[in-house]
């Protein structure tokens, strides 16, 4: 009789532990009220979504996610369960959208505006062209990591304790707020004005290389045209490198018969190219005078096959050369006008 108050107590304590206990879980697993039907939809990606997790047609709740799992390794199968007043359709999108701000995430249904428009079967799969994938913040505030690092810690405390102050009324920090927002602004603008020189200069770069677009294009043209006519002709060119190589390979066969003969006729003693050499004064002289010497034999030769010579005609001064300018000095003045006059039966010294 002593334990029955405890007792009773005991059990009214456990059943209302249960009965909370089972609240707590129902509310936690947040089940779909009626009847529900199953489909599934592939993405690529679905950070952050688990199961349990809403599903959401215009932000109404009118589903819950059942099971994710990894299909085809690189792609994620989500199963869900929709209402069976809510209808699925064959353009309907299927999205993984944030929640709220610390990360919680659903699975969105909206129509889309190309597609099927029938309804979609129980137990279909939204194929992942018709998908989109979930969206991670942590990845985007990462981006802004080179942004951050152009701002000291103390001017980011700074920056943080104003936007903090400012929403909490401090009239005063407003204007810190104002003038920290105003040195990153032109933190920024340094920057951004060092990017605009890098864009002007890149422009004028390919302002110049259009400007030679015409030339370039010549250029390009006349070297396909010249690669073109030399394939063309790529027959005869072969024939023609074939027979220089063959007349090549004849003339040096003849230079190699030649060439023992030429050496031994240079070289040999007392060798003719040597004795040329030697006597290069006298193959001069007899150079310079045979002209003179054919013109004689021609004036002699010249009234038949019989010599016809005057003594005019013989120079006595050839047999002492220095009278060959004093000679004429005598003559010139001795004769009236101091001008020699001669009969042209002298043909030599007539014609000259």
């Amino acid at each position: 009789m002593k334990f029955r108050g405890p007792l009773i107590a005991l059990v009214v304590f456990m059943a209302v532990a249960m009965v909370l206990t089972w609240l707590v879980y129902a509310t936690l697993r947040r089940d779909v009220a009626g009847g529900t039907t199953a489909y599934s939809a592939v993405f690529t990606d679905v950070y952050g979504l688990r199961d349990g997790d809403d599903v959401r047609m215009a932000g109404v709740r009118v589903g819950r996610v059942e099971k994710i799992e990894l299909v085809n390794n690189n792609q994620a199968k989500v199963d869900f369960v929709v209402q069976n007043d809510q209808k699925l359709y064959g353009n309907t999108l299927a999205s993984v959208t944030y929640q709220n701000i610390v990360g919680q995430r659903y699975l969105g249904l909206s129509l889309g505006k190309t597609g099927d428009t029938n309804v979609l079967a129980a137990g279909s799969t939204i194929p992942l062209e018709r998908t989109d994938p979930s969206f991670d913040v942590t990845t985007l505030l990462n981006g802004y990591e080179p942004l951050f690092s152009t701002l000291s810690p103390e001017q980011a405390d700074n920056l943080t304790k104003g936007v903090i102050q400012s929403l909490q009324g401090d009239q005063a920090s407003i204007t810190s707020l104002v003038d920290q927002t105003s040195t990153l602004t032109k933190t920024f603008a340094g920057r951004d004005q060092v990017l605009g020189n890098v864009i002007t200069s890149l422009s004028t770069v390919t302002g110049n290389l259009a400007q030679q677009n015409d030339s370039l294009d010549k250029a390009i043209t006349n070297t396909r045209k010249v690669v073109a006519d030399f394939d063309s002709r790529r027959p005869e060119l072969v024939n023609s490198v074939g027979s220089l190589a063959q007349t090549l390979r004849r003339v040096s066969k003849i230079t190699d018969e030649v060439y023992p003969s030429l050496d031994e006729l240079i070289t040999r003693q007392p060798g003719f190219a040597k004795h040329m050499v030697q006597i290069e004064p006298k193959l001069a002289f007899l150079g310079g005078n045979l002209p003179l010497l054919l013109k004689g034999l021609a004036r002699i030769t010249g009234d038949g096959a019989y010599g016809n010579i005057y003594i005019c005609d013989l120079n006595i001064t050839g047999f002492m050369p220095g009278l060959n300018d004093v000679v004429p000095i005598i003559v010139n003045a001795a004769t009236p006008g101091n001008v020699a006059q001669h009969t042209p039966r002298c043909r030599n010294l007539a014609n000259g």
